[in-house]
């Protein structure tokens, strides 16, 4: 039988059952669906670049507010962050991002606050903010993705964590007193991206949707941009006043605001500069940026990439006369 056919069989099997077939149900979780360990293991995966030691590593855990803390690591070409929410039965932790800053980051909470990891979240089917979450997978920690983010985990032979549990729209922890809701949105940056929520600290894990005064990724790389700005939009309603990005420095609601109106007014110019009939060569020339956006991180080496990204989007979503 082909590997692929098989593969989506199992996912369909997998994500179309009721209840908790695949496993005990959590009582700490609503929304989950449990995963069958048994149908990947002896799955193919690639070498792990990020797993060698790194004496070097510039790693901390501090303290956002009350129980809840922000992971990073000094990983190039960018920092990466997550966050941490610390409870009396346990830890959840939001993207390890590689191996050797995970095995630190599970001594450190268990030493610091004498309690083991319990969940592990990953926003979304990317190895930068995936790796390492196979450390505290074998540890006992369950590890939690959307679930459109299982098959480019098996199907790109991931160095990672093959995910314990999935949801689709919504997917709510309650554990040791504390709440976390984890949202589906809409495909943005990749189809299986989680935006997490805690209520209680007005806090929100944006990874690599949002940004802090710095430009967008490359060309967007894994991009939906309807999505992108539903994501963003759905952000900006929310009472939080906490917002990390996965990379650098937290964000406010402001930035999320400026991001948008970036995002918004990139495709607009791009999207009457085709329909003008320009090239590409035309084109890239004729975008215009702020005087403030020119000023984030990132810019020189993005700007005409997020062109790029954006040409690539709407040529490929236009309705012409072909």
């Amino acid at each position: 039988m082909n590997r692929s056919y098989l593969l989506l069989s199992c996912l369909f099997l997998m994500l179309h059952v009721p209840g908790n077939i695949f496993g005990q149900q959590d009582p700490h979780l609503t929304g989950a669906a449990y995963v069958n360990p048994a149908v990947y293991k002896n799955r193919e995966v690639l070498p792990d670049i990020f797993g060698k030691p790194d004496p070097g590593l510039e790693k901390t855990l501090t303290q956002v507010k009350g129980n809840l803390y922000r992971h990073t690591n000094g990983t190039l070409p960018a920092l990466h962050s997550g966050l941490v929410l610390i409870t009396k039965e346990g830890a959840i932790v939001i993207d390890p991002a590689l191996t050797q800053a995970a095995i630190w980051l599970n001594e450190a909470i268990k030493k610091r606050f004498n309690v083991p990891v319990k969940y592990v979240i990953l926003t979304h089917a990317h190895y930068d903010h995936a790796g390492g979450s196979q450390v505290f997978q074998q540890a006992g920690a369950k590890v939690i993705i959307q679930k459109n983010g299982l098959e480019p985990i098996i199907g790109e032979k991931l160095p990672v964590a093959v995910p314990d549990i999935v949801y689709d729209k919504q997917l709510t922890i309650t554990l040791g007193g504390e709440t976390v809701v984890l949202h589906h949105i809409a495909p943005s940056h990749s189809n299986s991206m989680s935006v997490v929520l805690f209520p209680k600290y007005k806090a929100l894990q944006l990874t690599d949707v949002g940004e802090s005064k710095t430009m967008p990724y490359n060309d967007f790389l894994d991009f939906y941009y309807d999505g992108w700005m539903e994501t963003l939009d759905w952000a900006l309603k929310q009472d939080v006043d906490f917002i990390d990005v996965g990379h650098y420095t937290p964000a406010t609601l402001d930035d999320i605001r400026k991001e948008r109106d970036y995002m918004e007014d990139l495709h607009r110019q791009v999207l009457n500069l085709v329909r003008e009939g320009q090239s590409w060569d035309q084109l890239y020339r004729n975008v215009k940026f702020s005087d403030e956006v020119k000023t984030w991180g990132g810019f020189d080496a993005m700007s005409k990439l997020n062109i790029l990204g954006m040409y690539r989007w709407v040529s490929n979503h236009r309705r012409g006369i072909w």
